[in-house]
């Protein structure tokens, strides 16, 4: 590895262990709320290796709305576990939120193949779609949320259906 990109990846790192220590226990929806697979979410402790960043990393890096640098550590987790539903649908969140709305897309369409009942790339994909003006697309997001919830009352769909209410 360049000794460049040594530096810099230790840099991210050394952030993110400091963020975790002083954010840790602040909520944030897309970490907390929308983030949940099938009946939750992945447990906090998921690890991609002792050396390598954590999806808690990942998860403090979009804490403190650092974008670019979240992406840019899930980039590396999913290298290293492209099967991992909940780093697809995070890398996806943290690109949507950088404006890069095409890879978003394609990160939480790989999440909702990995796992066809994320309930939380499903509602970021249908808040991707109220962000380009695809209304329908969101609104049928919104339905696949209904089913999977088994009615409207879950945080997913309460969510999807505000920020459908907001944007049209």
């Amino acid at each position: 590895m360049p000794l460049k990109l040594l530096t810099k990846t230790l840099t991210v790192l050394a952030g993110a262990t400091l963020v975790v220590g002083m954010l840790a226990t602040a909520p944030v929806r897309a970490v907390d709320g929308g983030g949940g697979g099938g009946g939750g979410y992945e447990s906090n402790s998921t690890s991609q290796s002792v050396s390598g960043p954590s999806l808690n990393d990942a998860r403090a890096l979009i804490r403190a709305q650092k974008w670019k640098s979240a992406a840019t550590m899930l980039k590396q987790i999913v290298r290293a576990d492209p099967r991992s539903a909940e780093a697809n649908n995070l890398l996806g969140y943290s690109l949507r939120k950088t404006g890069d709305y095409k890879n978003a897309q394609g990160f939480y369409l790989k999440a909702l193949k990995l796992d066809p009942r994320h309930k939380g790339a499903t509602e970021y994909l249908g808040e991707l779609y109220v962000e380009i003006g695809q209304l329908a697309k969101a609104n049928k997001q919104l339905a696949t949320l209904e089913k999977l919830c088994g009615n409207t009352s879950c945080k997913e769909y309460q969510t999807l259906a505000k920020f459908i209410a907001t944007k049209s």
